[in-house]
């Protein structure tokens, strides 16, 4: 690999994609250096936070030189052309392993790319390597058994999110400017706002699922109505860039006519949230305010006591048990083994929570009516030290701590979006406690994803974080020893 020196380095590993794509067009930059940039800093900083598990070097390398080589010949693949993205362990790549962090998987190499994938190579990106995630995507940190633990950038002790933990973590520490995730109860969204990175949950069913692990749609009988693919970047308008790209849909260009009108609610009557958390938004709201952005405090359209049980018993019906997190199935078996046997059985019970999904997703869209976004919080704490899953986790509300349920105080504001398919977009907020990072959702209707793009644009411009801000402690890891974690494994079997 060629050697361009740690100041080169850290400035390439700096952009986000489209600066670095406009840079390459223009042989500003050549895809050799930026890519040979990428994977110098994955040396540098992945054996301390282990968020890519397989690296693709030589045939990164070979596919930049490739592509200055089709520059100088004045052709262009596509806007990513030449562009590092690193994928989601998930994702199907060809000739490069994927395990979904799983030991059934740990030996697959398989023939052919996820649709995704297949897609991003079609408009130039050149894939660097996989992420790591939480095992078959069904929890919330970061942790599996075939690579080991991801750690968090802004503090090693606490979780990167899951279930793309990796990949946040990846895009935070300028080892990759542009990723792919996927999400079922916030596995974009929580670890974007873990990792201080912008993240993009696309509405259900406007991005093909083909290729990811598990092959829910090819072995399951009923088809999953709540996970999605998308981007993980540093700022949003990659977001906007990748999902162009995916989708084959423009975005609005320039000032809208008028600007957003913006709900926002951060006052919920059974969902806890941290202090911290609460002050950080409190200053949010204060700063559009006096930007004079339309933003206006309002009730949430339900509560979400109501939208946990039919989410989690939706997940349980959709997904087959070997795929899902063992500390989820008591839960499921147990409210069935109550409501089956006297309503219908298990067929008369998935028919009704589909009925009951139809109705919170009405009342969803009349919501929305009323406004151009809504925002919300995307967690209600900060990274959480790690923790077997399942376990408590402290939150400190009104000045006094107590343990949330694990699955409360992680996915108590992500998972809603996936019931009820609307599309939501994490921007990263200022530091809470001992600076780690805290985000917001700003949420659109249902198959609106480009209108939403550019409201949360609007919204992360006049909150000053419309681009990525790199862990302040980022600069001195790279004098530091490594910490004994998983070592990641670099090259497909």
């Amino acid at each position: 690999m060629m050697n361009i020196g740690r100041s080169l380095t850290d400035s390439l590993t700096s952009y986000d994609a489209l600066s670095l794509a406009e840079a390459i067009r223009a042989r500003e930059l050549s895809s050799e250096q930026v890519i040979a940039a990428h994977l110098e800093r994955i040396e540098s900083l992945n054996g301390r936070f282990n968020a890519l598990v397989t690296v693709d070097q030589e045939r990164a390398l070979r596919s930049a030189r490739e592509a200055d080589a089709e520059l100088r010949e004045g052709r262009v693949r596509g806007p990513l052309h030449g562009v590092p993205v690193t994928i989601k362990d998930a994702l199907l790549t060809a000739g490069l392993r994927t395990t979904a962090g799983h030991p059934k998987y740990a030996r697959l190499v398989p023939d052919t790319d996820a649709w995704v994938v297949d897609k991003l190579k079609a408009a130039g990106a050149i894939v660097i390597g996989k992420t790591n995630c939480a095992a078959l995507c069904s929890d919330v940190q970061t942790t599996n058994k075939v690579f080991g633990v991801t750690n968090n950038p802004w503090g090693v002790g606490r979780t990167a999110g899951g279930s793309s933990g990796g990949e946040a973590a990846a895009v935070a520490l300028g080892m990759s400017p542009l990723g792919i995730g996927s999400d079922t109860a916030g596995s974009i969204r929580i670890p974007s706002s873990y990792c201080g990175v912008f993240g993009l949950k696309t509405s259900i069913g406007k991005i093909p699922r083909d290729g990811h692990l598990p092959l829910h749609d090819e072995t399951h009988a009923r088809p999953d109505s709540l996970t999605v693919i998308g981007p993980i970047a540093r700022s949003i308008r990659d977001l906007t860039l990748c999902y162009e790209v995916l989708t084959g849909e423009s975005t609005p260009t320039g000032a809208p006519a008028a600007p957003p009108r913006i709900f926002w609610t951060q006052d919920f009557t059974t969902q806890v949230i941290d202090d911290e958390v609460a002050r950080v938004l409190d200053e949010t709201f204060s700063l559009l305010t006096r930007a004079g952005a339309d933003v206006k405090k309002v009730a949430p359209p339900f509560a979400l006591e109501r939208l946990f049980s039919t989410y989690m018993r939706l997940y349980m019906f959709e997904f087959a048990p070997e795929d899902i997190s063992p500390a989820l199935l008591p839960l499921f078996f147990a409210s069935e083994a109550m409501r089956s046997p006297f309503r219908g059985g298990a067929r008369g019970s998935y028919e009704r929570l589909k009925r009951e999904q139809s109705a919170l997703k009405r009342t969803m869209d009349e919501f929305l009516q009323g406004c151009d976004c809504w925002v919300l919080p995307a967690t209600p704490s900060t990274a959480f030290d790690h923790r077997k899953t399942g376990r408590g986790i402290p939150v400190t509300s009104r000045g006094r701590t107590k343990k949330l349920s694990y699955w409360e105080a992680s996915i108590g504001f992500t998972y809603p979006l996936n019931l009820l398919g609307n599309p939501s977009i994490v921007i990263p907020l200022g530091g809470g406690k001992e600076g780690m990072p805290i985000g917001v959702q700003v949420v659109g209707r249902l198959g609106e994803d480009r209108k939403l793009l550019s409201a949360a644009e609007h919204v992360a411009r006049k909150i000053g974080v419309a681009c990525w801000n790199p862990p302040a402690r980022l600069g001195s890891l790279l004098e530091r020893p490594p910490l004994a974690v998983s070592t990641p494994q670099t090259a497909g079997i």
